[in-house]
């Protein structure tokens, strides 16, 4: 039986936290600015499983955010990891940060690059990847010769 592709959908956390849980099988990637600041998720029959993240939204460490406040290599492999041993049944993978625009476009377009071979709805229009979430999740996936 073949699987169906994978969606990725990418919301600011006022949306997650207003929406209805989704009706298919689907992975949640919560990403906040803090690991105190957890976003309320709406449970649901066909969540498959929830990876929540803490990480500040720059590409390179500043005065203001230090190395080790922002997206790790670590933090890539588990996002990896979760997506990669995913239920057999999953098709959606949901990825949420404040603004929906930045951390978790760069989550999910590199998801989108390494399984659908096809990462453009995530660059240019709405969405603004973050540059350094976008080249660790493609890392941790497909090796560091990317």
């Amino acid at each position: 039986m073949e699987t169906a592709p994978l969606k990725f959908y990418v919301y600011s956390r006022a949306m997650i936290e207003a929406i209805a849980p989704h009706e298919e099988p689907h992975l949640i990637i919560s990403v906040t600015s803090g690991p105190a600041d957890q976003a309320r998720l709406r449970a649901g029959a066909l969540r498959r499983g929830v990876l929540r993240l803490s990480f500040l939204d720059a590409d390179a460490p500043t005065a203001e955010m230090p190395e080790e406040q922002l997206f790790s290599n670590e933090q890539a492999a588990k996002v990896w990891s979760f997506v990669a041993n995913r239920p057999a049944d999953v098709t959606l993978i949901v990825v949420h940060c404040d603004a929906g625009v930045s951390r978790s476009a760069g989550i999910a377009a590199a998801l989108a690059k390494v399984f659908l071979g096809d990462d453009t709805e995530f660059f240019g229009g709405r969405y603004r990847p973050n540059r350094r979430v976008y080249r660790a999740v493609l890392e941790a996936a497909l090796g560091p010769t990317v």
